[in-house]
């Protein structure tokens, strides 16, 4: 993945993916931020920024009926560059099982599953899904996964969807759940994503992975290398991050830190850079708004990737990564879900 010297140049036709073996790009391009949920965006926006992903070597897309209207927005926006990049140069991932805050609007019964998957198509404007999660596992009960995550493999079967996954925050349910549904499904899931576990504040993942793979996971995604806008310079967290206190005045110490080594750097770009050279996921989920930040973040992966050495960003990771070393293992509570 390359950012092309010279702009002006003709941009080669994209390559179709891989369609007899999962060939997700390293950079997988997190779709939330289309729902507006971490910063406005204008129309314009998304359909620029899938072209110029797709141009760059990111193929792979993810969203969520959970993340507002994240899947719509992403669906028109493929469709109105379908005749230069057609559904072949791309691979889509969403996720079905949860639709809102409360416990109410978790529904892993295989009807729910079923019809959630055709709505998804629906939106994408799209006959079959590449890769579908059971979204935020942790907060459903084991049965329950165990009918979503059948239905999927029926759906599979079926060909509507090509790999089945599940999603979640904590690590040791996640490790745990993994095998009674191999057992109980009858078969091996295909991927699994977590977030917020490979970050400046938390790296608990990579404690994980060789207990992901032995369990025969063969496709592991990390996303939220900013910690859900928590390690960002100039836009305070939103209101509901789960971090504790403590957390967060670290955050704002570690903010005041880079800005006094490195004038005018944002701590979301130590963050990311950080997440971009660790090389034990098959895929790193990014949020990105508009063309400018794919660019931006196919830049940052570059020089992360060429091996060339960054003093600058050597000296901001090793003294934000000391302010935040007490956390370094700490899995939050996730937000409660009560019908209140």
């Amino acid at each position: 993945m390359t950012v092309p010297e010279k702009p002006q140049e003709q941009t080669p036709a994209p390559k179709d993916v891989p369609q007899d073996r999962m060939g997700v790009s390293p950079i997988v391009y997190g779709t939330s931020a289309f729902a507006q949920l971490y910063n406005p965006i204008k129309a314009h926006w998304p359909a620029e920024a899938c072209k110029r992903a797709i141009d760059l070597g990111i193929n792979t897309f993810d969203t969520s009926p959970y993340y507002g209207n994240s899947e719509h927005v992403l669906g028109k926006a493929l469709q109105s560059i379908s005749e230069t990049h057609p559904r072949s140069t791309y691979y889509l991932s969403t996720k079905v099982g949860r639709y809102g805050l409360k416990r109410v609007e978790f529904d892993y019964s295989k009807e729910r599953v079923r019809e959630s998957v055709e709505e998804s198509m629906g939106r994408l404007q799209t006959d079959y899904l590449d890769i579908v999660y059971a979204h935020d596992v942790e907060f459903v009960s084991v049965e329950s996964a165990v009918e979503a995550v059948t239905e999927l493999f029926r759906l599979k079967a079926a060909g509507k969807i090509k790999y089945v996954g599940i999603s979640g925050y904590p690590l040791p349910y996640l490790l745990a759940l993994i095998p009674v549904l191999h057992e109980r499904v009858g078969q091996k899931l295909d991927i699994i994503m977590t977030y917020c576990h490979y970050n400046l504040h938390n790296t608990l993942l990579q404690d994980y992975i060789d207990n992901f793979k032995d369990l025969g996971i063969q496709n592991v995604w990390s996303a939220s290398p900013v910690s859900m806008g928590l390690l960002r310079s100039h836009t305070p967290a939103p209101a509901w991050h789960p971090a504790p206190p403590r957390l967060l005045s670290a955050v704002q110490d570690c903010i005041e830190i880079v800005d006094k080594q490195t004038p005018g750097k944002d701590l979301a770009e130590v963050a990311v850079k950080f997440a971009m050279r660790w090389k034990g996921c098959e895929g790193l989920v990014l949020g990105m708004s508009n063309a400018e930040e794919v660019e931006q973040n196919i830049s940052w992966w570059n020089q992360c990737r060429s091996g060339e050495k960054d003093e600058a960003q050597e000296r901001d990771e090793e003294a934000v990564r000391r302010r935040l070393r007490s956390f370094e293992k700490m899995e939050w509570s996730s937000p409660p879900i009560d019908d209140c």
